[in-house]
């Protein structure tokens, strides 16, 4: 398969194509109500029919949700080098890390609308709480996870901290930081609806609960089908991103196989990520 890669890109559609068709032949067949489940015939009416609420509405949350996955990522990257440089740091902020994501952001969320008001900041925040945390985590073990008989000659050859940062460890953490990217992404989504669901009056996740408050199910599923578009093409850009700065992504590419998390290249098999907690060589 990695000699052809046509296949690659029709599986994806093809399976897409397959659903659909059975879905909309099942509901055909079965006689659903429409404001059951409706065809896909007639969920892409609805997106037709509503193109320029959806629109309007998408714009809101693609704002909550470039700030808020942007804060969080950037918190979570700073927090990463801390960590991994102040071992000390590390060991205690990392309990109240954890700690922060152990509760529902559902359930915070009315606190921060109560402090921060009804606008755009309540949204940002639940996103970024979100977004942070697998960024964090992905980081501070990629750079963890540099070769040792890479730093040992650094150290031999008396380089600072910055040169063994720039040279071995954030090029060993990179594949982590896009696997990071990636899952931040899709949790910011979750964020992005959990705030507009609290309180919002526009966004996709407001019309989300408008259409089902009115068993408008057509037009509910149009907005997820919107949902699901943002999250596809947005993830997409990571990855085309990935492919561009990622060693081990253009290693894949060229068929050189999965190569191993300390960067060595020389095995076939990943090595379990490291503990984030553990002592720092």
């Amino acid at each position: 398969m990695t000699g052809k890669p046509w296949l690659r890109r029709l599986l994806p559609v093809a399976s897409i194509l397959v659903v659909l068709v059975l879905w909309q032949v099942l509901v055909t067949v079965m006689d659903v109500d429409e404001f059951v489940l409706p065809a896909p015939s007639a969920i892409a009416a609805a997106l037709l029919d509503n193109t320029g609420t959806l629109a309007e509405n998408a714009l809101t949350t693609l704002l909550e949700l470039g700030v808020g996955y942007a804060l969080g990522v950037a918190v979570g990257l700073v927090l990463a080098v801390a960590m991994t440089v102040l071992p000390l740091f590390r060991l205690a902020v990392y309990p109240l890390v954890v700690a922060s994501q152990t509760i529902p952001k559902i359930a915070i969320a009315p606190l921060l609308i109560l402090w921060f008001g009804v606008g755009l900041m309540p949204k940002v925040l639940v996103i970024a709480l979100l977004a942070f945390f697998p960024v964090l985590i992905n980081t501070v073990s990629g750079l963890e996870s540099a070769d040792r008989g890479q730093l040992e000659l650094l150290r031999s050859v008396n380089a600072n901290a910055r040169q063994v940062y720039l040279h071995v460890r954030l090029p060993a953490a990179v594949p982590f930081l896009f696997a990071g990217l990636k899952l931040a992404l899709t949790v910011s989504v979750i964020g992005a609806i959990v705030g507009e669901w609290v309180a919002a009056n526009a966004g996709l996740g407001y019309l989300l609960i408008a259409f089902n408050a009115s068993l408008q199910t057509r037009e509910l599923f149009a907005t997820l089908v919107v949902l699901v578009l943002i999250s596809s093409v947005t993830f997409l850009l990571i990855s085309v991103v990935e492919r561009r700065l990622s060693w081990e992504a253009r290693l894949r590419r060229t068929g050189g196989g999965t190569v191993n998390a300390r960067g060595s290249g020389r095995g076939r098999q990943r090595t379990a990520p490291p503990d984030p907690l553990r002592e720092q060589m």
